[in-house]
């Protein structure tokens, strides 16, 4: 009877030391940095998904709408859905460096180069810059309003 004990009691020892040491599988946060955040926006950029595209800038919801319009507005250039602007074909991201982290805000660098349909290329790159929200990094979104006489 003591021997059915003691091997019932070490085999739930092994199994308890076994559970313990399981890999923990972790939830993939791609806000959790400031590069992560911007290539999850660039990324949802190039899949033209507005969803994951507002989900990735911190604003107040009353200006979600000029928010999207904006976002539209830049889909659509690029798509070459505006006069004057000549449709991207291929547009290629070469890096997302952090050039600079505070306390509450980052300066995230984006290199690009961007084929046009007319087989022109054009590199550049420009610079985003990013808030805390919470535990998270997001985007800053900035307005702003002007007046025009048609």
């Amino acid at each position: 009877m003591k021997k059915r004990i003691l091997l019932l009691l070490s085999l739930l020892l092994v199994v308890l030391v076994s559970c313990k040491n399981a890999p923990k599988q972790e939830v993939y946060n791609p806000f959790a940095t400031p590069e992560g955040c911007v290539k999850e926006y660039l990324d949802a950029e190039s899949k033209r998904d507005m969803s994951r595209m507002l989900n990735c800038y911190s604003y107040d919801t009353k200006y979600e709408r000029i928010l999207r319009e904006g976002l539209q507005n830049l889909i659509d250039k690029e798509d070459g859905k505006v006069p004057g602007y000549t449709k991207v074909k291929n547009r290629q991201i070469n890096s997302v460096t952090l050039k600079a982290e505070y306390p509450n805000s980052a300066v995230v660098k984006v290199d690009y180069t961007s084929t046009y349909i007319d087989n022109d290329v054009y590199s550049s790159s420009y610079d985003l810059n990013l808030v805390k929200d919470g535990m998270n990094w997001k985007l800053e979104a900035q307005f702003s309003y002007t007046i025009s006489a048609d």
